[in-house]
């Protein structure tokens, strides 16, 4: 198994956002989407890995802030057989996202919001699974427990690789970004 970080280059910037492939056995899944001004980087990555797009499981979302999950629907569709994984808080977001793009455009306004974030879509409900606090899912020989962190937001989740022994977190710990300090 193997864990690839990508840098997304969020707002133009280096190491202020990224994205995570998690890749076993030619298959893969990707953790926390970013914007979909990200998509060409994210695929990039996977070729790097030599791993087909249709070999993409699961595209795991920590919460539908526009930074960790505003690119899910533009990398989905690159993605065949990827279902979206998720906190059944943050589905119907994810399904229509019209209240998060508004909110996002009413404070960076039209021309800005787009620089950071790209087009966001709506996500085809029947690609969408929604998981339980504690809830796990096999996937080949690891496991994936789905931990429920409300705090940073009420639709957070964690992701604990039981084998891998790692756990994606999205921002349930906090920022921190020296270079602004």
């Amino acid at each position: 198994m193997n864990v690839s970080t990508i840098d997304c280059l969020y707002c133009q910037n280096e190491k202020h956002s990224s994205s995570y492939l998690v890749t076993q056995n030619e298959k893969a899944i990707f953790v926390d989407n970013n914007t979909a001004n990200s998509v060409e980087i994210l695929l990039h990555a996977l070729k790097d890995q030599g791993i087909e797009k249709s070999d993409v499981d699961y595209l795991f979302v920590t919460h539908i802030h526009l930074d960790h999950a505003g690119g899910t629907s533009a990398l989905l569709k690159h993605l065949p057989n990827a279902r979206v994984v998720c906190h059944p808080r943050a589905q119907r977001h994810l399904v229509d996202p019209t209240k998060l793009v508004q909110s996002a455009k009413s404070v960076y306004g039209e021309e800005h919001f787009h620089k950071m974030y790209g087009e966001i879509g709506p996500i085809d409900v029947e690609k969408i699974t929604i998981v339980e606090d504690n809830e796990t899912l096999s996937w080949g020989d690891e496991t994936i427990h789905f931990l429920h962190t409300r705090g940073h937001a009420k639709h957070h989740i964690c992701f604990y690789f039981e084998k891998l022994s790692s756990v994606f977190t999205g921002d349930s710990f906090g920022l921190f970004y020296p270079t602004l300090q």
